[in-house]
């Protein structure tokens, strides 16, 4: 809600006294979802609302005010008291400073307490997480995200440096968007990965599961599964394609501590490649991770990494060498 903050006062005291028209409490009904510390704003200020006077009267004449200032005032007036006519508007014009003041404090209080942006970053190894709407995200080497201010509220907005995989909660009511150079990447639930690192000044975008929206300017590409989108920030260009044989499904791997003999097997399987585990130890070593449409040097790297492993080139493919892992 742009510009909203100018008239945030306002807008809540016609709310709190009933006299907002339907677009007004629509307006202010969006502002609130935007944030928990919005929300938090207008609790504080229904406590004071509350506690701010014992009871309502009419007043003996009528203010030349709006309603809700109206409204307010009556709330401030103790029961019982008559002040006298001549001392009323400079009475009112205290209450109503004295009011604005406590709001603003108010205000200034929840938003010095607003917690930061929350950024989730790698450096030499693969990260996977949780965000708080329940969509997986595995984070590459040297890449991060930035959740925007209201994550999870009407949208589920961040920006992305460097590669990731989304495995995206599934919401209608809240899409999630992606940042990545100067374009966006849109869904509601699916599973997509996104890289902005392999190939400079590029961004590939390749679907899984369900469709996603790739947008930059006046351009947009609507993708399915096995489809994929690169965006060529040098030439503008953003053009539609479909990923090499061993880009599609049988890049996707996920994990859920698995033993490691069989994520070797699986990823041999897939790259018609052959490693080989020189510790018997290792075979048993459980691995939790999602790979989506990574090469297969990134994949090796990322097992090697997860358990401090020496990748070793033979003649017959690579070896992993190290200690075991501890079970």
């Amino acid at each position: 809600m742009e510009h909203f903050d100018e008239i945030i006062d306002e807008r809540l005291a016609k709310y709190l006294a009933g006299e907002c028209t339907p677009g007004e409490q629509a307006e202010v009904e969006r502002w609130l979802a935007e944030s928990p510390v919005h929300q938090k704003y207008l609790d504080e200020l229904k406590w004071l609302w509350t506690h701010s006077a014992g009871g309502r009267t009419t007043p003996p004449r009528e203010v030349d005010t709006e309603k809700a200032l109206q409204q307010v005032k009556n709330r401030l007036r103790m029961p019982g008291t008559s002040p006298m006519l001549h001392i009323q508007k400079g009475f009112w014009l205290r209450v109503a400073a004295v009011f604005v003041l406590a709001a603003a404090a108010v205000y200034w209080w929840t938003q010095w307490d607003a917690p930061a942006p929350v950024r989730i970053a790698t450096a030499g190894t693969a990260l996977t997480d949780t965000l708080s709407d329940g969509t997986v995200l595995q984070l590459a080497q040297q890449s991060g995200i930035t959740l925007a201010k209201g994550f999870n509220g009407r949208e589920r907005r961040l920006r992305l440096q460097g590669e990731a995989f989304f495995q995206v909660a599934h919401d209608t009511t809240r899409p999630f968007i992606v940042e990545v150079q100067d374009m966006e990447v849109q869904v509601v639930g699916t599973a997509f990965s996104v890289d902005n690192a392999a190939e400079p000044g590029k961004v590939t975008v390749t679907v899984t599961e369900g469709k996603v929206r790739v947008s930059r300017k006046d351009q947009s590409l609507l993708l399915g599964p096995g489809e994929q989108a690169v965006y060529d920030r040098a030439a503008g260009s953003l053009t539609r394609s479909t990923p090499a044989p061993e880009q599609s499904g049988s890049r996707l791997f996920r994990f859920d501590a698995t033993p490691l003999e069989t994520v070797v097997s699986q990823v041999n399987r897939a790259y018609g490649t052959n490693i080989i585990l020189k510790n018997k130890k290792l075979e048993q070593c459980r691995l939790t991770a999602t790979y989506n449409n990574l090469s297969f040097d990134r994949i090796l790297e990322l097992i090697a990494d997860s358990f401090s492993l020496k990748i070793v080139k033979t003649e017959e493919g690579y070896a992993l060498e190290g200690e075991g892992c501890g079970e």
